[in-house]
Formats: structure tokens, C-alpha cells, sequence
């Protein structure tokens, strides 16, 4: 969230776009020789559709879950200053992800590129400078590094003499030519495992979301299923959701929600509680509309977590921008859980007046008086709560109809 100002008062309506589920395989990035596994060349295909991403140091190391996630700022690099405003991968992040969606296991794990060439954790074959580039095979996890330092990089090895590798921030995930980086390669691994073509169900269907905390990724739509992945660090890791259904009624902070997504490359489902966004994510159909999978929203509007216009009901929540107006103060409340907004006037009289502007271009247009209200009775007075994911919102307050309006900053 950032504190943006308004240029220009123009009345919106506000929609969240959907998000296309699958990036293509950029030209050119593939298997280019033969004699690969099939576990390798389905590695390779991952990486290849992420070419034209944006790197992202730190991106990949959910601890426990693989994929795309928040990066974070290297204080070494002033390029990374704007990496936690991504979701992508960095260089062992992609190799993880890579091999992960290829084969159902989580081989590489969170762990840094050097832990990786040290102790890979994985059955291998490994290779040496000394035997040259000849007995690589496109899926091959190469190292680079400065000699007597360890390696600091990694790429996969897709033939021919090409690679394709996240190389830094500020730069995009990319193919390029191994002989660039000859000099400092020090090795390679080539993992032993099979293809498992369960990660591939649905591929190119759902949308992406992102996650928050630390969920559970279990078997099923109720707490007492089987964990199937743990984020042990709550970093945010974007996640494909496939369908949503109504199961047990969960509760985190004081949010409540028994609406449960599918993550068809997990083959696992998460509460909503631990998605950002609605309690009900916009956009993404029934699980009924999938037979194999079933399940209704049926009752998923008795839900206390966040969801356009429902009354604020949760722990934890804050204010993130304040003013006054004649004497009283009109605050914007903030939910980091959900990510929900609203607007609350205290220490007025009946009469005043609360609501929330929300606007998708950073403050230019807005759509206005979400949620207004007046008190009626006491000093106070609230709205009804509203989606901030990806938005910015203030609240704006008056001291009676026709008097005073004061804004908070956006937020």
C-alpha cells in the first residue's frame, strides 16, 4: 500500500480483472537436444514459460511451498529496492519450481544456492567442470561462481549450448547462451526422479492469487484432512485457484469463513482466510462446475471475513490513515488478514457523516461513498467493510449534512 494522491475526481466503477492461470513458453526456449527424461524436459517447459517474467530476488522461498512468491530486497543490490512489489522467482526459486511442477516433489526446497551444490537432498548424478559441457542434458541444474567462492547462480540446461535462468533484479527471466557464463561454472546436477502428471491436471485453467500467513495446503476442505504443504515463513507465494466450495467454517484473528479453494498444482485446497482478498474470491467459479471435484457456495454468504459491504468483525485491525473534521475523527480501518477497509467517525454527534471513496489507478478516479452511514445515535459510526487488495481507499467524514468534509490520506 502506498500513500497516493488524488489528481483528478472522476466517478468509477471499480471491477478486479481476472487473471490468466498459465503463461505460454516463450519461442525458442525448449528441450533443444535429445536424451532427457521425461521429468527433465517437463522441467525445462516450466521454466521456459516463465521467460519475459520479471526476476525477483528472493522469489520461490516459501518455506515448504514451491512457486511464485513476494520477493524481498537484497541491501546489497539497490536494483531488488522494488522486488517485494513482485511475485517470481529468483535463480534457485525457478530451478525449484521447475522441477516441483515436473515431478510432485518439492526436491530443492527453500534452500539457497549454495546449500543446493552442497548437500542437493535429492538422488543425482553430478558433473564436473573438468568433463565439459558435452555430457549435459537439457534439464540439468548448472552452477556458476566465482572459484574458491561457491556458487552464487543457477540455470537449467535446456542443449545446444543455451540455458534459461533468472539472472538478477532488474532483469527478466531469460534464455541465454551457457559460453556467457563459462568461466564461472562449476558444476551441474542432473535430479533422479520420475514425471508425475498429476501437477499438470487443469493446466491452463484458474486464476492466480496470493496467499497470506502461514496455511495449510490440506486434502480436503475441512482442518481435520491431511496436510499436504506447510508455509513455515507466511512469505506470500501466488497460487493458481481452480474452484472454491463451501466446507468446515474456519477461524483465524476473529475472521470466520467456510469457503475453501482448490490449488489444482498442489492437488490441495486452502481456507479463504488464507487468500488474499473476499471471503468469496471474485471470479472464480463453483467447484460444482468441475464434476471430479464437486462442491457448492451454498451458504457462503453467512461469512464474517471480508467481503464487499458485510460488517467488520475481526482481531487485529488497525488505523492506517486518520484526520479530523470539526473536532471529531474520521479514521480508515485496515485489515492486513483480509485486506479490507472501512471507515469509522468517533467523538461527533447524530448527524455526521462516514464513507469511503476506493480507487484502482491510485487516487485519479475513484468510486464514491462506499459504505455511508451516519450516527444515529451515540458518537460514533462505522461503514460496512470493503475489498483493499490491489486498490487504495480513504475514508471521508463531515460534521453533519452540508458541513465540513475532511479525507484521509489514501491507503
Amino acid at each position: 500500500m502506498r500513500l497516493l494522491v488524488a489528481a483528478l475526481v472522476t466517478v468509477v466503477s471499480l471491477g478486479l480483472p481476472a487473471v490468466t492461470a498459465a503463461p505460454a513458453a516463450a519461442a525458442g526456449c525448449a528441450p533443444l537436444q535429445s536424451g532427457a527424461s521425461p521429468a527433465a524436459e517437463a522441467a525445462v517447459e516450466v521454466a521456459c514459460r516463465y521467460v519475459g517474467q520479471q526476476y525477483a530476488w528472493g522469489g520461490g522461498h516459501a518455506q515448504g511451498v514451491p512457486g511464485p512468491s513476494q520477493g524481498q530486497i537484497d541491501h546489497t543490490s539497490p536494483e531488488s529496492y522494488a522486488d517485494p512489489e513482485l511475485w517470481s522467482f529468483d535463480c534457485i526459486g525457478l530451478v525449484r519450481w521447475a522441477w516441483y511442477k515436473a515431478t510432485g516433489r518439492d526436491l530443492i526446497t527453500e534452500r539457497t544456492t549454495q546449500a543446493t551444490f552442497e548437500a542437493p537432498g535429492y538422488a543425482h548424478t553430478k558433473f564436473h567442470k573438468s568433463q565439459g559441457s558435452g555430457v549435459l542434458r537439457p534439464g540439468d541444474i548448472m552452477y556458476f561462481g566465482r572459484e574458491g567462492f561457491g556458487p552464487t547462480h543457477v540455470a537449467l540446461y535446456l542443449g545446444n549450448g543455451k540455458m534459461v535462468e533468472a539472472p538478477q533484479s532488474g532483469m527478466n527471466i531469460q534464455v541465454n547462451d551457457i559460453s556467457a557464463r563459462w568461466e564461472r561454472y562449476q558444476g551441474a546436477f542432473r535430479p533422479h526422479a520420475d514425471v508425475t502428471p498429476m501437477v499438470w491436471s487443469w493446466d491452463g485453467r484458474g486464476s492466480f492469487h496470493k496467499t497470506w500467513g502461514q496455511p495449510n495446503l490440506r486434502q480436503n476442505s475441512n482442518t481435520g484432512s491431511g496436510i499436504n504443504f506447510t508455509n513455515g515463513n507466511g512469505i506470500s507465494v501466488k497460487v493458481r485457484v481452480l474452484c472454491q466450495r463451501v466446507g468446515e467454517r474456519a477461524t483465524v484473528d476473529g475472521m470466520v469463513n467456510n469457503v475453501w479453494s482448490f490449488l489444482p498444482d498442489y492437488h490441495s485446497w486452502i481456507s479463504n482466510l488464507f487468500v488474499q482478498g473476499p471471503a468469496v474470491l471474485k471470479d472464480v467459479p463453483s467447484c460444482g462446475d468441475f464434476p471430479e471435484i464437486g462442491g457448492t457456495l451454498a451458504g457462503a454468504e453467512n461469512n464474517t471475513s471480508c467481503g464487499d459491504g458485510t460488517e467488520p468483525n475481526s482481531a487485529g485491525a488497525w488505523t492506517a490513515k486518520s484526520t479530523t473534521v470539526f473536532g471529531r475523527t474520521v479514521e480508515l480501518r485496515y485489515n492486513g488478514t483480509t485486506e479490507c477497509a472501512w471507515g469509522r467517525i468517533t467523538g461527533g454527534a447524530p448527524g455526521d457523516e462516514i464513507w469511503v471513496d476506493r480507487s484502482a489507478d491510485g487516487g485519479r478516479t475513484w468510486s464514491p461513498m462506499l459504505g455511508f452511514t451516519t450516527i444515529t445515535t451515540g458518537n460514533d459510526a462505522y461503514t460496512t467493510q470493503w475489498n483493499d487488495s490491489g486498490l487504495v481507499m480513504r475514508a471521508c467524514g463531515t460534521n453533519g449534512p452540508g458541513g465540513a468534509i475532511e479525507c484521509t490520506g489514501w491507503f
